[in-house]
């Protein structure tokens, strides 16, 4: 198939609009030319629609709050949430308060997939108001039923296709549009742009355009739901990959195959495929998924089934999928705060939330492995706005591996304070690390530090 004739090799000119209710991409020739010249090029015309509907968030856990007042006019609110610091700056605002006197903790959550990341803050501000007028504790807890109602999903979308195709399978140009229903609110913001960018999922195209809008209705507002816009635009690709592969009488898998990106292409989100630290092991992955899953001889056997039985059908598909996973701009920032006690154990701040994804146990495990102390000496506390200002959503596949790398950080210092105090090379034993801890504390040595995150490339490097 060729990988769809060097399509997106260079990236070609790109044009990129957004505003508040649009966002576009646009590479290579303007859908009206490629489109109306198909025929003349020997290629196919395929155009199809498709209509996702939305989805409801099911987490265990509904959205709730514990506020209570603490001495000098300030709270402390315990609150299901993926974004401490969001969560502070609203309340803060809400009550006229300074940041200093408002502390968001968080323990762990009953689930979110970015149900908590602003639906959660009504609850929240509802709960901080009432404690602060009536200076009692205040505790919200919504009931399933008012939960769904009020905290919306992930948006329906309305969209379409249109490509040329040629007779090897090759789609060398292509056109998406989606439109989110984003109800009363713009809480499709998010999946505009991320369905956008993400969009071209695995696959290469000389010409492709994607063009994606919300517009608001009167439903309940949508919020983020696991992979926002992605998971309705990668779908309507993958339906005009299929469309093709039936337009010129091929396998879908070998259209897919066919189009699939090469190391060197550059994707629509701007980064390079199989550069600077974006490693592309898809088409390996691919041929040794066909190969160890006996594909060919299964599909013979599922064509077999097919002409033996009228009423019974079998199929079989292979998929792939992209799903972009990288820096936007610094937008993942998180702290921690690392202190070891006299005893020689370890107690972790940082400023990401347990979702059920295992980041407490993550971050204990940095600690331990840079400090060379053990595991079970390593506790984690709360999740607080004031332990960890400035820290980030929780949210993008990432935020665990940025909280260990912020560890990292805080035990790189901390190392460089206890180096003088570690025993010899090979002379290290049982009850090493309490001795090391404890000559530091007798030295009077400082053993806390903080870590940070920061996000980006480090000058003159690779992405982290």
């Amino acid at each position: 198939g060729g990988g769809g004739g060097g399509g997106g090799g260079d990236g070609g000119a790109q044009e990129v609009k957004e505003d508040d209710h649009h966002s576009s991409i646009v590479r290579g020739r303007q859908a009206g030319e490629w489109w109306s010249r198909a025929a003349a090029e020997g290629k196919a015309a395929v155009e199809g629609k498709l209509r996702i509907g939305g989805q409801r968030h099911f987490y265990l856990e509904t959205n709730t709050a514990l506020a209570l007042p603490v001495e000098g006019g300030g709270l402390s609110i315990t609150c299901a949430n993926q974004n401490p610091t969001r969560t502070q700056t609203a309340v803060a605002g809400a009550l006229g308060l300074p940041l200093a006197t408002v502390d968001v903790r968080v323990r762990r959550i009953g689930g979110a997939y970015g149900g908590k990341l602003n639906a959660h803050l009504p609850t929240a501000i509802a709960a901080a108001v009432a404690a602060a007028k009536h200076g009692r504790p205040v505790r919200l807890h919504n009931d399933r039923s008012d939960d769904m109602a009020s905290t919306g999903g992930r948006p329906p979308m309305e969209g379409s296709f249109r490509l040329a195709v040629d007779q090897g399978g090759v789609v060398s140009s292509i056109e998406l549009t989606a439109a989110f229903d984003s109800g009363v609110v713009d809480g499709g913001a998010g999946d505009l742009t991320m369905g956008v960018c993400w969009a071209d999922n695995a696959y290469r195209a000389d010409d492709f355009a994607v063009h994606g809008s919300f517009y608001n209705s009167g439903v309940v507002g949508s919020t983020a739901c696991r992979a926002p816009g992605v998971v309705q635009t990668i779908p309507l690709h993958e339906l005009a990959m299929e469309a093709a592969a039936e337009a010129v009488g091929l396998p879908a898998d070998a259209v897919r195959e066919a189009n699939l990106y090469a190391t060197g292409d550059a994707a629509l989100c701007g980064v390079t495929v199989g550069e600077n630290g974006f490693n592309w092991n898809l088409p390996a992955m691919w041929q040794s998924a066909k190969a160890r899953w006996e594909v060919a001889a299964r599909r013979e056997q599922v064509e077999a089934f097919n002409r033996s039985n009228r009423w019974r059908k079998r199929g079989l598909r292979m998929v792939p999928v992209k799903y972009g996973i990288e820096d936007n701009g610094g937008a993942y920032k998180e702290g921690c705060s690392l202190g070891v006690l006299a005893d020689g154990s370890v107690r972790l701040a940082h400023g990401g939330c347990e979702l059920g994804q295992g980041i407490h146990t993550k971050a204990a495990q940095a600690a331990a492995f840079a400090l060379g102390c053990p595991l079970g000496g390593v506790s984690v506390s709360d999740t607080s706005s004031l332990a960890t200002p400035g820290s980030a959503d929780t949210g993008g596949s990432a935020t665990s591996e940025c909280v260990v790398k912020a560890v990292l950080d805080a035990a790189e210092t901390l190392n460089a304070r206890l180096l003088p105090f570690r025993p010899a090379a090979g002379a290290a034993g049982e009850g090493a690390w309490e001795a090391t801890v404890k000559a530091a504390t007798d030295a009077g040595v400082s053993l806390a530090a903080s870590g940070w995150f920061g996000g980006g490339a480090p000058p003159g490097g690779a992405p982290i």
